[in-house]
């Protein structure tokens, strides 16, 4: 009986001296690995989006709502209704995400114009278009004007006779054309047998006159005539022509029906300078 009482004791003090251990686990409490976090789902945000915000800058309608830090007021904007079939993603169980119905998201900031950019210059409004305007050139002026003088059968008997190869049927005569394109001039026509001499007389738009004959390509020059005067022969559709530069103006001289002589051509050149007004 002592021996059993003795091992008792024994048993009970080594019972005593040892710590409490977690049911289960070989591990004392406040030991050991951490317990599992709990199984439960995240719980999703229920946030749903701004019913309005600002932008800085006076917009075009609205109240102004208090300044901002930087002096400049700013102004509410509610959101912008956008129908279920833009594709806008809508959060699932949301009170507006039943089917047809208009769903909310926050609008675009926007402007008017009217706000002004860091360095004072207008901002242009959205859309504006930026293309600038080039100032039409004015149109250039037609390079001769015709119908300057009230008689422009400035060649002389002698000088109409040596163009058409023989005497004129009848005296020189101011007569008015009409044009293929509907406009009508004057000029001066002789007549002789199959041949045909008309004379007009020209102020230049564009420069000068004797500029307008120096001009004149694949030209022929007439030599012989007044100081002050110059002219050359051209091949045109109306047959070989004379242009001639007086101070004032320029004269033409064309031959239909034959080709005159370089001293015909000359001879009329002389009468046409002496004839015409100064």
């Amino acid at each position: 009986m002592a021996v059993t009482a003795a091992v008792a004791a024994v048993l009970a003090g080594l019972l005593g001296g040892c710590a409490s251990t977690v049911s289960g686990t070989p591990w004392p409490t406040g030991q050991g690995p951490a317990l599992p976090s709990s199984g439960a789902a995240p719980v999703e945000p229920t946030r749903r989006p701004p019913t309005s915000f600002t932008v800085p800058g006076p917009l075009s309608s609205g109240p102004l709502a208090a300044p901002t830090t930087d002096g400049r007021p700013t102004t509410t904007v509610p959101p912008v209704p956008v129908p279920p079939s833009s594709g806008t993603p809508v959060p699932s169980g949301a009170p507006d995400g039943g089917a047809g119905a208009a769903r909310t998201v926050p609008p675009v900031p926007v402007g008017d114009g009217a706000s002004r950019v860091p360095d004072g210059r207008v901002r242009p409004a959205p859309g504006t278009a930026r293309a600038t305007a080039r100032p039409t050139a004015p149109a250039a002026p037609a390079p001769l004007t015709s119908d300057v003088v009230a008689d422009e059968c400035l060649l002389d008997h002698a000088a109409l006779t040596g163009l058409l190869g023989g005497p004129p049927v009848a005296p020189a005569t101011n007569a008015v054309v009409t044009r293929t394109d509907g406009t009508r001039t004057r000029a001066c026509f002789a007549l002789a047998d199959g041949v045909t001499v008309s004379v007009n007389v020209y102020t230049t738009n564009r420069g000068t006159p004797a500029g307008y004959v120096a001009g004149a390509r694949h030209g022929s020059t007439v030599t012989g005539l007044p100081a002050g005067t110059s002219a050359t022969v051209l091949d045109t559709v109306a047959g070989p022509t004379l242009q001639l530069a007086t101070a004032r103006y320029l004269v033409t001289v064309a031959v239909a029906g034959r080709t005159p002589s370089r001293d015909q051509w000359r001879a009329a050149a002389v009468a046409a300078v002496a004839a015409a007004p100064r």
